[in-house]
């Protein structure tokens, strides 16, 4: 394991590697934000709000 750090500098790897996990982390949590069953209705975004907008009542009475 040792010869591995030979080849590469470990502050390089260590902060590429922090670099990394950060973007994946908030390119992550916006994909998830940006879903609606998640995040996106309570946040008002998506198609939350919409489809709340165009449902219609259901009648109290269908005469059959």
């Amino acid at each position: 394991m040792w010869k591995i750090w030979l080849l590469f500098d470990p502050r390089r790897a260590l902060v590429a590697t922090a670099i990394f996990t950060f973007a994946m982390v908030m390119l992550l949590h916006f994909i998830v934000l940006s879903s609606s069953p998640y995040y996106g209705g309570f946040l008002g975004w998506g198609g939350g709000a919409a489809t709340m907008s165009q449902m219609s009542e259901i009648p109290a009475e269908q005469s059959s």
